[in-house]
């Protein structure tokens, strides 16, 4: 019997991927064991002992170092003997093996149940000591517990009648078998030195092994010397350690998992977006555009399948991470559980180095990739009015690791459903690949055009909210937008007496009510920040909202004339510009409310809105005329501008920004002036959208609102 560990020395630990069903054979012990032979023998080798290779029972176990075990004849079939490795079939990791299988480590936890299995699974067990007498085989009836023999009703006898074997177990075999003594026999099974034959009853800490008596008192006399429980004491707490470590790691890998699926579902979001906005267009036009409709359609079928076999690659390698690290924690608590003291010693630098690797996993980063649809217009339909576009998210190459900080990382929101064309400018130049989630595309600047060096080559959409809520009484009517140096942006809902200051993730951070405050009718119309307070028109007086919420709103001063609106723009922190009508001047406010200047240009005409660019030049809106004019602050007129392309010019909200171009609302489209005032081109043409409002800041953003108040917010790309 002390040779039977000799003898199967390859046997290796346990499968280390146990599902629910082996996990139930191990912590219910004894209550299983009797439950019966067949169900027994059923759980151990479909559950527990079964090769994943071979599908039967281990024969000469091997463990790799990722603690996956497998027959060493099916390892042998798997060994790269150029690289001297082998990569585990289910979890893909490579283990050097040094061309030999037999390198790969051997566990006694296996083995031990691999003989408790064996010496209940042979159909007809002879007697192991008649044998040894010179007598013919006998059928046992008996096994000892203590030695490990199947004994027959003679030799049993006799075993518990002589004195050396007087104390041990001796047991029925029908018993045995049926499992009433499993626990019991996995107790007293032992390991024996390969050299001494004696059982391994201490641990050298010098050597990191276990060892017998006669080993202690030979090789590793001089060693620092411990017993198997002392040693398994001490180390127990730092694996335990160890294997509570995981849980993080699995946390981290379910999550991007779930990330991946997401990305998955917006893949198919986008697709449907897509082919809905093909068939739109499409229905509108001649039938020649059907052909082209089923080329773009299959290039965007193929893309859509190409990038959902990465996505699902990666769900894959992120699965195979969770399962790896899941299953070397339930592997390794049952060791520590059930294993013996040799057995936890045995796998524990194999444990600590699978943990160490898996804890030092890669999480691959997500490549999102999201289509984009062009639709060129004005161009002679046989060279295709359609064209996908696929552009990486700016965010995809953020580690999954660093949270998301809001503003600062220009997070991607989806963009909006509804169809938006862009106009295109004549020009050989092919389109470039815009940022994600921009349904528009920016044609090059026209030849004709100011040649400005800061003349923004493109916009992209990258995000779009709603600032309405369930507490307004009447429908929202947004009639002024500013920007904070923060970026927070106000805005005047001048249906609902209040002013918005929104943070650009949609949320609202504050909102002032301008309603029951002690003034007769102020109806917030046109918004600035000046000096980082807010101020607004309402009639012909100007107010300011106090920085202390419990105050009420203040008047700085009335304006001149009486309009019953008047547009504001602030100048930095200096002053505040109003725009005066059929005046046709302007007035120059300090916050405080003190009159700094007024600008009166030789000029007959409505002035409404107004911006001020850097070089304090004044940017205004001629409702009248219906043209933007710029002037100097002496007012001089530097440069009028009253069309814009083919189109009739209707402009309305101006704004400039920190290049000192110069935007303007018209209508349904966006169109872009040079720092001079001259047209540049069209930047967008919306089908489904009316921006009502416009404004810039110093990030290369630009804002526009509707009347509804939905924001949507665009990068500019030089």
């Amino acid at each position: 019997m002390k040779n039977k560990l000799n003898q199967e020395e390859t046997f290796e630990t346990v499968r280390s991927t146990p599902n629910d069903a082996s996990l139930s054979f191990i912590k219910t012990g004894t209550n299983t064991m009797a439950e019966g032979k067949g169900n027994i023998s059923e759980k151990i080798e479909e559950e527990f002992l079964q090769c994943k290779i071979c599908f039967e029972v281990y024969r000469t176990p091997r463990t790799l170092s990722c603690l996956h075990s497998f027959c060493e004849p099916c390892l042998e079939l798997l060994l790269d003997k150029q690289k001297g490795t082998v990569t585990c079939p289910e979890c893909r990791a490579v283990s050097d093996l040094q061309g030999c299988v037999r390198n790969a480590k051997a566990s006694f936890f296996i083995n031990s149940l691999l003989d408790l299995f064996r010496s209940k699974t042979t159909e007809q067990t002879a007697c192991s000591l008649c044998p040894a007498l010179g007598k013919s085989a006998v059928a046992a009836s008996s096994r000892c517990l203590d030695c490990a023999d199947f004994l027959c009703t003679s030799c049993a006898q006799g075993h518990c009648l002589s004195k050396l074997t007087l104390e041990h177990r001796v047991v029925s075999l029908e018993d045995y078998v049926a499992g009433r003594y499993d626990e019991e026999a996995r107790r007293k099974q032992e390991r024996h030195c390969q050299n001494h034959q004696e059982p391994l009853r201490f641990y050298c800490n010098t050597c990191s092994s276990t060892i017998c008596r006669d080993c202690r008192m030979l090789e590793h006399f001089s060693h620092e010397v411990l017993s198997l429980a002392q040693a398994t004491t001490a180390r127990r707490p730092q694996l335990e350690e160890l294997i509570g470590s995981l849980d993080g790691n699995i946390r981290s890998l379910s999550q991007q998992e779930q990330e991946v699926g997401s990305a998955i579902q917006q893949l198919k979001e986008a697709e449907s977006v897509i082919i809905d906005q093909l068939a739109g267009h499409i229905s509108l036009i001649m039938e020649q555009l059907f052909t082209q409709r089923d080329a773009v359609s299959k290039e965007l079928s193929d893309f859509i399948q190409q990038q959902e076999q990465k996505y699902l690659s990666i769900k894959s390698d992120l699965c195979d991470h969770v399962n790896s690290a899941q299953n070397t924690k339930d592997f390794s608590s049952q060791v520590m559980q059930k294993g013996k003291d040799y057995e936890i010693l045995d796998l524990e630098q194999t444990i600590q180095g699978q943990i160490e690797r898996l804890k030092k996993v890669s999480i691959p980063v997500v490549e999102t990739k999201t289509p984009l649809l062009m639709i060129k217009e004005d161009i002679d339909l046989s060279s295709g009015m359609f064209q996908l576009m696929f552009d990486v998210h700016a965010d995809s190459q953020k580690s999954p690791n660093v949270s998301d900080t809001g503003i600062k990382q220009e997070p991607q929101t989806s963009a909006p459903k509804t169809a938006e064309t862009c106009a295109q400018t004549s020009s050989s130049t092919p389109p470039q690949a815009q940022p994600a989630q921009a349904m528009q595309q920016i044609p090059p600047p026209s030849p004709c055009g100011n040649q400005h060096s800061n003349i923004p080559s493109s916009f992209s959409l990258i995000r779009s909210f709603d600032t309405d809520d369930d507490e307004s009484s009447n429908q929202e009517n947004i009639t002024g937008i500013s920007l904070f140096p923060s970026r927070d942006i106000v805005i005047a809902d001048n249906s609902n007496f209040k002013i918005k200051r929104v943070i650009r993730n949609g949320r609202i951070r504050e909102t002032i009510t301008t309603e029951d405050t002690g003034c007769n009718d102020i109806n917030p119309f046109s918004v600035a920040v000046c000096d980082d307070t807010i101020f607004f028109t309402s009639g012909s007086r100007l107010f300011k909202v106090p920085e202390d919420e419990c105050d009420d709103i203040v008047q700085v001063c009335n304006l001149r004339g009486s309009h019953s609106e008047y547009c504001i723009a602030a100048y930095q922190n200096e002053y505040i510009a109003v725009s005066e009508g059929t005046s046709c001047s302007l007035s120059l406010y300090e916050p405080n409310g003190v009159l700094v200047d007024r600008v009166n240009p030789d000029y007959e005409g409505k002035f409404v809105f107004l911006a001020v660019n850097s070089m304090e030049e004044f940017i205004i809106c001629d409702t009248m005329k219906k043209c933007i004019i710029v002037l100097n602050r002496a007012g001089q007129i530097l440069n009028t501008c009253s069309s814009a392309d083919s189109y009739s010019f209707n402009p309305r909200s101006v704004c400039v920004d920190k290049w000192s171009n110069i935007y303007v609302v018209e209508g349904k489209r966006i169109v872009l002036l040079s720092p001079s005032g001259d047209f540049v081109r069209q930047l967008f043409s919306f089908s489904g959208y009316t921006p009502k409002l416009i404004a810039a800041d110093d990030h290369g953003h630009l804002i526009t609102v509707n009347r509804k108040g939905n924001v949507r917010i665009y990068r500019a790309q030089l």
